[in-house]
């Protein structure tokens, strides 16, 4: 039997329980920081890294819940964490992608994404790959990481006062 490959991805949410998504280059379709772990790399390491690569993005480990892994589609799955942000500590404006690839069409290098912005459900139902859709909405992840960092967040500021 052959196991699906892996990609592990980040899913930044800010005071507003927004998540914070990046334009693919050469698509319709917006999307996380996400991509393929590397031998011998850690889920969250991957995921750390992909942030990193695709948005500019940088967290400690600690501050990552692990949402686990889930089907994604036909012969991958997605190992998901998420981490609770704010638009001050990660404005779209300031996001930037390091991350190239050959364009398909005139071979001139250009970055993976292209655009960032904070988006609500509605918005997102509109800018997400149906695999991502159905994951995140349909399937409820997304609504199962606000709630965990929500839960964090709180537990977070109680035990500072």
């Amino acid at each position: 039997m052959v196991l699906p490959q892996l990609s592990c991805g980040l899913l930044v949410i800010n005071e507003q329980a927004e998540l914070l998504v990046g334009h693919s280059t050469g698509s319709s379709h917006w999307d996380l920081p996400k991509g393929l772990i590397e031998p011998g790399e850690h889920p969250i390491e991957c995921a750390l890294r992909e942030a990193r690569e695709e948005f500019g993005l940088e967290f400690p480990a600690g501050r990552l819940v692990d949402l686990g892994r889930h089907p994604y589609y036909r012969g991958k799955d997605l190992h998901l964490f998420a981490v609770s942000s704010s638009t001050t500590e990660c404005p779209p404006e300031r996001c930037r992608c390091s991350s190239y690839f050959a364009h398909y069409r005139t071979g001139q290098s250009v970055p993976e994404i292209d655009g960032f912005a904070w988006a609500d459900e509605d918005a997102l139902r509109s800018r997400l790959g149906w695999s991502m859709r159905r994951l995140l909405l349909n399937k409820g992840v997304l609504r199962q990481a606000r709630d965990i960092v929500r839960k964090d967040t709180a537990a977070g500021a109680g035990s500072s006062a």
